[in-house]
């Protein structure tokens, strides 16, 4: 179902300030709203609500396999996760990683979730290499990838087997093998 083929939905996201990170969670659309720095869900009767608050940009989303859902705090560094009852902690520390934004989030079905820096300053800064970490479910983070040309939307296969990168400024999809450990 496309959001033109669902006038609630249409009529919810034409109010988004710059939505990103469009994610399907328990029979609702979530969106980051970055010029409004919100987490927002949506149902198909297009009720709204706002999941959370985050003073950063970007704040791309994705949910944990028990239903957490970890946002970036790019301009703080971290990854925060939202908890049952809505307080947000602290999920991984991101700042001996990166000093440039960090980007696009996404979960394997084992609760790892790699998280991408763009490498540079944007949109003024030269264009550089970016890299790309894997936050474990514990919280650790390694990196586990180099050298990718502004790295964006991310999908790990339904196998739990590669990860895929859209390189923005490499004009072209990247896949890593995962390893198992």
């Amino acid at each position: 179902m496309s959001i033109q083929s669902h006038p609630k939905l249409q009529q919810v996201m034409g109010d988004l300030a710059f939505p990103e990170s469009p994610r399907w969670h328990d029979g609702q659309i979530l969106v980051s709203d970055w010029g409004a720095g919100e987490v927002i869900g949506a149902g198909l009767d297009g009720r709204t609500t706002v999941i959370a608050k985050v003073d950063s940009f970007p704040m791309c989303i994705d949910h944990l396999p028990d239903g957490r859902l970890l946002i970036v705090a790019s301009s703080e560094r971290r990854i925060v996760r939202r908890e049952p009852d809505g307080a947000l902690v602290t999920h991984a520390d991101l700042k001996d990683f990166g000093e440039h934004p960090w980007n696009d989030v996404v979960v394997d079905g084992r609760g790892n979730a790699y998280v991408n820096n763009i490498g540079f300053d944007f949109p003024d800064g030269e264009v550089g290499p970016g890299t790309i970490v894997l936050v474990a479910p514990d919280g650790s983070v390694c990196q586990v990838a180099e050298g990718v040309l502004f790295p964006n939307g991310m999908v790990v296969t339904p196998d739990n087997a590669t990860l895929i990168v859209a390189e923005s400024y490499g004009n072209k999809l990247t896949a890593f093998e995962i390893a198992a450990d």
